[in-house]
């Protein structure tokens, strides 16, 4: 659970606005595309049904419904696949 904690805290997804209006700085424009490529991962394995219903957690943006996949213990490829997204993206910085 610590990993997709991290996760979490990492692209702030409780904060009110999880995609700003306005991007005007090059680590904004970052942490966005961190961000999409999240809820992609998310989204597509979600849809494909890669992962059973309880690796996701449930997040909202506006008014849409979005499931974040997360670390759950009675599914080792959810958790392993969050494991490597959270230290893949460590690796996406600015030059």
């Amino acid at each position: 659970m610590a990993t997709a904690q991290k996760l979490i805290l990492f692209f702030n997804f409780q904060s009110a606005v999880v995609f700003p209006n306005k991007i005007s700085t090059e680590q904004q424009s970052l942490m966005l595309v961190k961000r999409l490529l999240a809820v992609a991962v998310s989204c597509i394995t979600y849809l494909r049904g890669i992962f059973p219903e309880s690796a996701y957690g449930t997040r909202y943006m506006d008014d849409v419904c979005v499931k974040i996949l997360r670390e759950d213990k009675n599914c080792p490829g959810s958790t392993q696949l969050v494991k490597w997204y959270v230290n893949y993206s460590a690796y996406i910085t600015l030059p």
